[in-house]
């Protein structure tokens, strides 16, 4: 079974989690392009090098979800690093790197279907509307989350947007 990232939920409010982070880990690789087309193209790099393709040549286990933001002329696309591994190589990329983060207050809406880059920017839109509704203050950039392959049907596909909440 998938590791997926680890989390405890705090809250549930009308639309959404409050979720705690736990720190953890990402690899990313930045790819220009549409939300689909960059998560596509990435995914064959972030592939390789948890299947070796790195400056230890050490294959990771593959987590859920897969992350993606927004970024300059495209996005950033993210696997998260198992828990249990404590310093992830370097990539042989220059353009990937390897992230150790914080972990934090997350707000998430979770919601099924074909992730289409209209559908996540619907969810996000409302997310963001939720959360202030709450009379929480969302910081920084909504996340996107994939946790299923292309394979799943999309009724069971999980996907998620995610927002970072001020404390």
């Amino acid at each position: 079974m998938t590791e997926i990232q680890r989390y405890s939920v705090l809250a549930s409010h009308p639309g959404f989690e409050l979720r705690d982070y736990e720190p953890h880990t990402i690899v990313t690789k930045p790819m220009a392009g549409s939300m689909g087309a960059a998560g596509s193209n990435a995914f064959r790099y972030l592939a390789g090098y948890i299947g070796g393709q790195n400056q230890a040549s050490q294959q990771i286990a593959m987590t859920a979800p897969v992350l993606q933001q927004k970024s300059e002329g495209g996005y950033d696309i993210s696997f998260v690093m198992p828990h249990t591994l404590s310093d992830a190589p370097e990539p042989m990329y220059r353009d990937m790197r390897v992230t150790k983060m914080p972990g934090g207050i997350f707000a998430a809406k979770r919601f099924s279907g074909s992730a289409s880059d209209a559908l996540f920017e619907r969810k996000a839109e409302k997310l963001l509307a939720d959360v202030a509704k709450a009379g929480l203050k969302a910081t920084g950039a909504v996340q996107y989350a994939r946790y299923n392959g292309p394979w799943t049907p999309p009724p069971l596909r999980r996907n998620e947007v995610l927002v970072a909440i001020a404390s």
